[in-house]
């Protein structure tokens, strides 16, 4: 059985509270990317052949420090989706850097519009609004030759190859990144309940799926999806800017036509009060949720009501908070030296066997004081519960399939373990003591 780490370096008030330490997908049990590769190029129909390739899924590492999160990833994860575009999913080897404690921006920062702007859980880039070409006077060419005003919005011109997992596809070199809605993340998510959670802006504030509850801070009061505040305008000549500068004669887009219709452009939305938006022009808002249940400034997946991604998909045209700029552009930033609260499932070595399926259950998750712990096994099974630095605070062996288990332990998080004597399958989920 391989050994993985299982490390997290929590401090026990913030187990529950910092889901931006805790809600990262970490590759625990040597998962690969694989993806399937369209190999065929156009007009010609889509070929798709399933690869798999030979470089690491998900987180890879994750440290933090009293301000900064750090992550690890190859930008890839297991059986991404059928993208319509050419191409092959390549390791990035990224290092993203987070604010540990999210701050809101005095000075709004523009979000970019080519690039990453933040990160899924799964170490997967969220890109920004447009599809790095604008208008240059004369015609819509790659930036940096375009005058980057007038920028094609990446939905209507990319939208029909993005996948349907992540809304996502590779560029060129292989990056694969998502620009719409990672529709894998919530689409069996329950009806009637919050969207999860999917993933961090580059400012540190958490993105979730589309819906969120009616009442932004009464968690009882049912779930509504979030409604873009975002328009097309109602302009037939791209002479302003949605936020009403006038352009000079040589910054002015095309007029409206068939050949450049409303909606070519991301400076064709904008954000209004009236259009009864349910999140504000950072495409977010205060709220509660299940991960932040005293409150936080969240952004939202933005669908329309037939669950089809809308603009601004993620963040709107600035970030709400302070990012963190190291991210953006080529980013030359590494995992930090001498941090030492760090999960590194590959190179450390703390007793936990992963395996694959849901082995047993746990409830209720965060507990108080007792467990009810319902297992498939129908042999013997070890149970072992230890605390974030490894040390056992709990072990016996159970012989039915539910049982329950004092837990009176001190608040924080802790890990269970449970052993199938007749299968020799472990398996390992977090536990939440509040």
């Amino acid at each position: 059985m391989k050994k993985v780490l299982f490390l997290l370096l929590l401090s026990p008030a913030l187990a529950n509270a910092q889901a931006n330490i805790s809600a990262w997908i970490m590759n625990l049990n040597g998962k690969v990317g694989s993806y399937w590769a369209q190999t065929a190029t156009p007009p010609a129909a889509p070929t798709y052949v399933f690869t798999t390739s030979t470089d690491s899924a998900d987180v890879l590492k994750m440290c933090y420090s009293t301000d900064s999160i750090w992550v690890r990833a190859q930008g890839l994860t297991d059986n991404m989706g059928k993208y319509m575009n050419p191409g092959t999913c390549l390791a990035q080897n990224y290092v993203y850097r987070f604010p540990r404690n999210p701050v809101v921006a005095t000075t709004k920062v523009i979000s970019p519009k080519v690039g990453a702007i933040g990160s899924l859980l799964n170490g997967i880039p969220i890109y920004g609004l447009t599809n790095a070409n604008s208008w240059n006077g004369t015609a819509n060419v790659p930036a940096p030759g375009g005058l980057g005003i007038w920028n094609i919005e990446v939905g209507l011109s990319e939208g029909f190859v993005l996948d349907t997992a992540f809304g996502a596809h590779p560029q060129q070199q292989g990056a694969y990144h998502t620009h719409t809605t990672p529709y894998r993340f919530y689409r069996n998510a329950p009806a009637g309940k919050h969207s999860p959670l999917v993933g961090f802006a580059f400012d540190g504030y958490p993105v979730y799926g589309p819906y969120g509850y009616t009442n932004p801070m009464d968690s009882t009061s049912g779930v509504t999806r979030m409604k873009s505040g975002y328009s097309l305008r109602s302009i037939t000549t791209r002479h302003t800017l949605p936020d009403g500068t006038t352009l000079t004669t040589a910054q002015y887009g095309p007029d409206v036509s068939t050949t450049y219709p409303i909606g070519t452009y991301c400076e064709d939305y904008e954000w209004l009060s009236t259009n009864g938006g349910d999140v504000d022009e950072y495409n977010g808002r205060f709220c509660r949720t299940p991960e932040y249940p005293a409150g936080t400034y969240a952004y939202f997946v933005t669908t329309d009501a037939t669950g089809a991604a809308a603009f601004p998909y993620y963040i709107g045209i600035y970030y709400y908070g302070q990012p963190d700029q190291g991210n953006f552009g080529v980013s030359t930033l590494h995992m930090p030296a001498g941090v030492t609260s760090c999960l590194d499932p590959v190179t450390n070595d703390v007793e936990d066997v992963i395996a694959a399926g849901t082995q047993f259950s746990v409830y209720p998750n965060p507990a108080a004081d007792h467990i009810s712990l319902t297992t498939t096994a129908d042999a013997f099974t070890d149970v072992v519960i230890y605390n974030q630095v490894g040390a056992t605070v709990l072990a016996q062996t159970i012989d039915r399939s539910k049982m329950d288990i004092s837990v009176n332990f001190s608040s924080g998080l802790y890990f269970v373990k449970c052993y199938n004597k007749q299968t020799g399958v472990s398996e390992v989920q977090k536990l939440v003591i509040q």
